[in-house]
C-alpha cells in the first residue's frame, strides 16, 4: 500500500482549493512553503529549507510556531531536493509537490531533474500546479485513468531513443521511437476512460494539462 505525503514550496500557481482538500493529509513544508502551511493551520510533518525566501519577522513567527532547523544557503541540493529525500527516509512513496512551477526555470529545471533520478524512479513523484501534472514514467506498462481535469496528456522523452506504445487515447501508437526533441506525443486526449502506456525502453515524462 502507497504512503502520500504532500510538498509545498511556495504560493506559486497551487490548485484552487488546495488546502481544503487536503487538510487532514500529510504535508512538508518546503522553505516558505512552511509559513504558508501554518497559516492555513496545518502543521507539517517535517520541514526543509534555508528560509532565505521569508524575512527575519517570518522566520521568527515559524519557529514560534514549530521547530525549524535552517540549512546553510550555500549547499549542495535544492530545498525541494532534500524534501523530497526526507520524504522518501520516512517511507513515503506517492510525493505530490505543489509550488515548484511558475517562478525560476533553474529551479523549475531542477524539479523536473528529480524525476529523473534514478534512486526516486520507483515512487510517484509529482508535480501539480493548477493548470498541470507532470510525473515520469520508467520502463514498463502503465494504465492512465482519464480524468475530466485535464483534457490534454503529452509523452516527451526523458532519454535517448525511448520506445512508447499507447492504446485507448484519440493518437495510439505501436512501438514508436520517440528522440530527445521529438514533439510526436504533444497534446494527445483520451478515446477511453482508462488508456495503457508501454515504455518498451528508456524513460519519458507524462504531462497532463488544462487550458485555463
Amino acid at each position: 500500500m502507497s504512503k502520500r505525503i504532500h510538498l509545498l514550496c511556495s504560493h506559486r500557481n497551487i490548485p484552487d482549493g488546495l488546502f481544503e482538500r487536503h487538510h487532514h493529509e500529510v504535508w512538508g513544508g518546503v522553505d516558505r512553503g512552511t509559513k504558508l502551511l501554518l497559516e492555513h493551520d496545518i502543521r507539517p510533518l517535517f520541514t526543509v529549507g534555508d528560509f532565505d525566501s521569508v524575512s527575519d519577522d517570518e522566520r521568527m513567527w515559524i519557529a514560534e510556531q514549530i521547530t525549524i532547523t535552517p540549512v546553510p544557503a550555500e549547499k549542495a541540493d535544492t530545498d525541494l531536493a532534500l524534501g523530497v529525500a526526507q520524504a522518501i527516509e520516512r517511507g513515503y512513496d506517492e510525493i505530490c509537490i505543489y509550488g515548484a512551477t511558475g517562478g525560476r526555470l533553474d529551479h523549475f529545471m531542477g524539479a523536473m531533474q528529480l524525476l529523473k533520478a534514478p534512486a526516486y524512479q520507483a515512487c510517484r513523484i509529482k508535480l501539480i500546479d493548477q493548470q498541470n501534472e507532470i510525473r515520469l514514467l520508467a520502463e514498463g506498462q502503465h494504465e492512465v485513468e482519464n480524468d475530466v481535469n485535464y483534457r490534454y496528456i503529452s509523452f516527451v522523452p526523458a532519454s535517448d531513443a525511448v520506445t512508447l506504445s499507447l492504446h485507448g487515447f484519440k493518437y495510439d501508437l505501436a512501438q514508436q521511437v520517440l528522440e530527445m526533441g521529438s514533439t510526436l506525443t504533444i497534446s494527445n486526449e483520451f478515446q477511453q476512460d482508462k488508456a495503457k502506456v508501454k515504455v518498451h525502453n528508456g524513460i519519458v515524462y507524462q504531462m497532463r494539462s488544462r487550458d485555463i
